[in-house]
């Protein structure tokens, strides 16, 4: 298969028609975690694959996507790896420039929310660029050295969470509380809820693993 520029994974966390919108603006190979096909169907989008062990949408929904055309792939379900980081195994092997999460964040299950984010390294590692996307976030993963630009794009504040024990060369632009080449640390909060200063702001690490994590409280244009 050929290289893939852009692939999104859509899992069966919360997802809105809008969130799913943006596959027909910015088209791409879609692979969906098990309910994530539920979703993609229901806002009129068939995903090029779909695995997962279907305990959420049942076996018959299986048939229901192959009557579809849709490629699938059912998982046992005692295995070693959630559907969402299959779905991302999948994602990775097409070496994309980037992949893009969407219903991974959010919901009853905050093991499955904090397991999702730490996939971001799991990406990361294998040299594939990954976004979650929400209807009130968006959180990313930069690896030192390295630089990441925050144009505004309609939210209210940015923090950065160290996932290193320590992240080294912190320099912001653009933002209202800038860090001047400085180190955040793991068990503090000094990153949290900055705001842009700028229409474009940036920030850039010299050595670390640092979590950009952009946010909005209710509808912000």
């Amino acid at each position: 298969m050929a290289q893939q520029r852009c692939v999104y994974v859509v899992a069966g966390g919360e997802v809105t028609a809008e969130e799913l919108g943006r596959l027909r603006l910015e088209p791409g190979y879609v692979i969906a975690a098990d309910a994530g096909a539920q979703a993609l169907l229901r806002a009129g989008i068939k995903p090029d694959l779909a695995v997962g062990d279907f305990d959420t949408t049942g076996r018959g929904f299986v048939a229901e996507l192959a009557r579809l055309g849709v490629a699938t792939e059912a998982l046992p379900p005692e295995k070693a790896e959630t559907d969402l980081h299959f779905a991302l195994m999948k994602a990775a092997a097409l070496q994309p420039s980037e992949v893009r999460i969407l219903g991974a964040l959010g919901g009853q299950r905050y093991d499955h929310m904090l397991a999702n984010i730490a996939l971001l390294e799991w990406l990361a590692d294998r040299g594939v660029r990954g976004t979650l996307l929400h209807r009130t976030n968006r959180i990313r993963l930069l690896v030192g050295p390295g630089r990441i630009a925050l144009p505004r794009q309609g939210f209210q504040y940015l923090s950065l969470i160290p996932l290193s024990r320590e992240v080294l060369g912190v320099k912001t632009e653009g933002l209202k509380y800038p860090l001047y080449g400085e180190t955040l640390h793991r068990m503090e909060s000094r990153g949290i809820s900055n705001e842009w200063s700028e229409l474009d702001a940036s920030v850039a690490i010299v050595e670390g693993k640092l979590l950009v994590v952009e946010s909005r409280e209710g509808l912000v244009p």
